[in-house]
């Protein structure tokens, strides 16, 4: 069994807190905004990794959820759009289209 056998967006479940706001991703040759970073939380009781915190990347500069949305708040229900999921030299990463409020 190897790490990526681990990376299925199934065990993550699909409730999640956005913790604070965005932060800013830049480009490494152009120094411009390409992505945002952001923190959230595992809801999903039934998620072996539930309460976990994780740090995802949003590919996108314009997100649903604006940056504005977040600013003031400490945490947001959040729905996550088309994870990607993978591991760099041991290190996992996630990444999302796009962060969209979570309906109450």
């Amino acid at each position: 069994m190897k790490l990526n056998d681990f990376l299925k967006p199934e065990l993550l479940g699909n409730k999640y807190l956005a913790v604070k706001g965005y932060s800013e991703v830049l480009d490494r040759e152009t120094q411009k905004l390409s992505a945002y970073r952001l923190n959230v939380s595992i809801q999903n009781e039934s998620s072996d990794f539930f309460m976990e915190m994780i740090q995802v990347k949003v590919n996108n500069v314009a997100p649903s959820l604006s940056v504005q949305d977040l600013r003031n708040n400490k945490t947001t229900p959040v729905l996550l759009q088309d994870l990607n999921a993978g591991q760099i030299n041991g290190t996992l990463w996630f990444s999302y289209a796009d962060v969209l409020p979570a309906n109450k």
